[in-house]
């Protein structure tokens, strides 16, 4: 497997919002209403991604496999609600399904890391939508701790969990041994 991350362009807009529905069906059919996802406003998520990638606080990234874009991640400033003593936060991690589990999102994870500790910033968050399950995995098993669940909603959809990251890895503990006499 080939995929490369590039930056998106203001070109790349409508690619981004077409995989973005691609991912959606695959990742959400069951947790969001069929109509949210049948109903994708392709022009409108393109208007978004274009103000998204047209803002230089936002990095925005395709997942290129050739010509096929197979994935994006977005990530950028947050500063308000619950979450404003975060300067980050990864607002998008999307992989279509042949290509997850493939060390691509881990290689994403990595991106994001090396750019907060390049730029001093210790933590940074996600969303995750509380019935996304594989999702919710692949965020603990990469060391994220559960900052807040908001569920109970009517909507699926509005079901949200929020995943804390370190990005300073904190000094190993000394092992305390039980004192032998020599």
């Amino acid at each position: 497997m080939s995929v490369v991350f590039r930056r998106a362009s203001p070109e790349d807009a409508r690619l981004l919002a077409e995989t973005r529905r691609r991912a959606w069906d695959t990742t959400y059919r069951g947790i969001y209403p069929d109509a949210m996802i049948d109903e994708y406003d392709l022009e409108a998520h393109t208007a978004r991604d274009a103000a998204r990638i047209a803002d230089p606080a936002n990095a925005v990234f395709l997942a290129m496999d050739g010509a096929e874009c197979v994935g994006y991640f977005t990530y950028g400033p947050y500063t308000y609600g619950r979450y404003k003593d975060f300067a980050l936060c990864l607002n998008s991690l999307y992989f279509l399904p042949g290509y997850r589990r493939t060390g691509l999102g881990r290689r994403a994870f990595a991106q994001l890391t090396e750019f907060c500790r390049e730029r001093g910033i210790q933590k940074f968050f996600c969303g995750c939508n509380c019935h996304n399950l594989p999702a919710q995995a692949f965020y603990r098993a990469l060391g994220g701790v559960v900052g807040a669940v908001h569920g109970g909603h009517a909507d699926r959809a509005e079901d949200q969990m929020y995943f804390e990251f370190q990005t300073v890895k904190k000094p190993a503990q000394p092992k305390v041994s039980e004192g032998r006499k020599v």
